[in-house]
């Protein structure tokens, strides 16, 4: 092993050694230049309003997820117990405390909320959704658990439809997810090609994540 290694480096130092070095401010320059004029760096999407090129990205994204347009936050509780009788999960239901949630009547819809984070599903509220890759952001702190996303077998996240962003650096850009002390970024249910480059779903995480991007209505 060492000496197919210092094969491989010795290589790489001979390919490099006629190659001269460029000044660290010309780098510099170059890099910032690229941050200036993003278009020539980040992909372009086709033509649409952002929901509809996230759905678009969420339905290209492997088995397991999905989203749906719900219209208003009073409609969530319904549509989230219906997705809940649909997955044979059961009314149980851990809910981020975000107050968006907690005020909504989730006993009327028959969701029983419970604290347990390996209960069979749970409910986050992204910061924000990518168009661009069909990703979710996610921030820790006191009303955002990060386990909720890792350790149910049903991961279910509401998002407002004005949070949906068209590129990912719109929203590492926003001032509100830039002063974060940890975000996560979820894109589809979990999955992993470790065992012979098969994929299996719902390993390492969830196996199913539900979307459910919320609209302005009362």
């Amino acid at each position: 092993m060492t000496g197919a290694r210092e094969r491989v480096l010795g290589a790489v130092r001979a390919a490099l050694s006629g190659t001269p070095r460029r000044p660290a401010d010309e780098i510099a320059s170059e890099a910032r230049r690229l941050l200036d004029e993003p278009e020539r760096v980040r992909p372009v999407l086709p033509p649409g309003e952002p929901v509809a090129l996230f759905e678009a990205a969420v339905a290209r994204l492997p088995p397991g997820a999905s989203m749906e347009r719900v219209d208003g936050w009073d409609a969530l509780p319904a549509r989230v117990a219906a997705r809940l009788a649909s997955l044979g999960a059961g009314p149980a239901l851990k809910l981020a405390p975000e107050p968006v949630l907690t005020r909504l009547d989730w006993r009327r819809a028959g969701v029983e909320l419970v604290e347990d984070a390996n209960e069979r599903a749970a409910l986050s509220l992204a910061e924000c959704a990518v168009a661009e890759t069909g990703s979710l952001l996610l921030r820790s702190g006191p009303r955002m658990a990060v386990l909720d996303a890792f350790l149910p077998l049903h991961h279910l996240v509401a998002v407002r439809a004005s949070d949906v962003l068209r590129h990912l650096e719109d929203a590492v850009a926003r001032a509100d997810l830039a002063r974060s002390r940890n975000l996560v970024v979820v894109t589809g249910p979990s999955g992993t090609t470790d065992i012979e480059g098969s994929l299996v779903i719902g390993v390492h995480g969830p196996a199913t994540l539900h979307i459910l991007v919320v609209g302005n209505a009362a």
